[in-house]
């Protein structure tokens, strides 16, 4: 899957990561589309956790549902 990857404010890279393997009580989700806020560019915050995986206000549809899950498909 492609991602935003933060490495700093001068360096964002769109990279190839592996799809996640999901445990029984969570749920993958195959995002449509994603959010980038002002709070994901803050340099003093992010810098320290960088390299980080940017967007986390995400649309998008159910894809796979661990074997607990049963509200969801």
């Amino acid at each position: 899957m492609k991602v935003a990857v933060y490495y700093n404010n001068k360096d964002i890279r769109i990279e190839e990561r592996p799809i996640p393997k999901i445990g029984d009580n969570e749920i993958l989700v195959k995002m449509m589309a994603s959010g980038i806020c002002g709070t994901d560019l803050l340099e003093w915050y992010r810098i320290k956790k960088a390299p980080v995986v940017l967007g986390h206000e995400m649309a998008g549809v159910i894809e796979e549902t661990g074997k607990s899950i049963k509200q969801y498909k």
